[in-house]
């Protein structure tokens, strides 16, 4: 049986939600609105050159949200829509990707790198997602603590 490889379960690049890393908060969720549908939990960030800069996961924008003060206007049936949590929500929709986003860390796999390699450099740099380059050092996928998991799963049911 061929070794598997972090190409032969990467989600492609071109096929991944993304956005700019100067789009806005608010428009950020309306990709990831039309995202998750689709099985994406997390945006890509990208920079004006398309390079990968940042994620956005549902993490960070839960984050994001109590940082400006928003959420409990969110949770709440009987919300009173104060003035500043009202102001706060304006600023939130407009502050950039870039500012809530969680920064790529410099951990990268190659596409030939095997999947048992892929799942220690995840493990080992704590992060739930990986971009995967190729020969020329572009970003050509990413995989995704859920793609390893589906390996594993196939693996112990045979």
């Amino acid at each position: 049986m061929p070794e598997r490889l972090a190409k032969h379960i990467m989600v492609p690049i071109s096929n991944y939600a993304t956005v700019n890393a100067d789009d806005s908060f608010k428009h950020a969720l309306e990709v990831f609105g039309n995202a998750i549908p689709r099985g994406y939990r997390t945006l890509i960030v990208l920079d004006d050159h398309g390079n990968i800069v940042g994620f956005l996961t549902t993490r960070t924008i839960l984050k994001a949200l109590a940082a400006y003060g928003v959420e409990e206007d969110i949770w709440s049936t009987d919300s009173l829509g104060t003035f500043f949590v009202r102001i706060e929500r304006e600023r939130l929709k407009n502050t950039k990707v870039k500012k809530v986003m969680r920064p790529v860390v410099q951990v990268f796999v190659d596409e030939n790198t095997p999947i048992q390699e892929v799942a220690r450099v995840i493990l080992a740099n704590q992060v739930n997602h990986i971009p995967v380059l190729n020969k020329e050092r572009k970003v050509v996928g990413v995989v995704r603590t859920i793609d390893i998991l589906d390996v594993l799963a196939n693996f112990l049911k045979n």
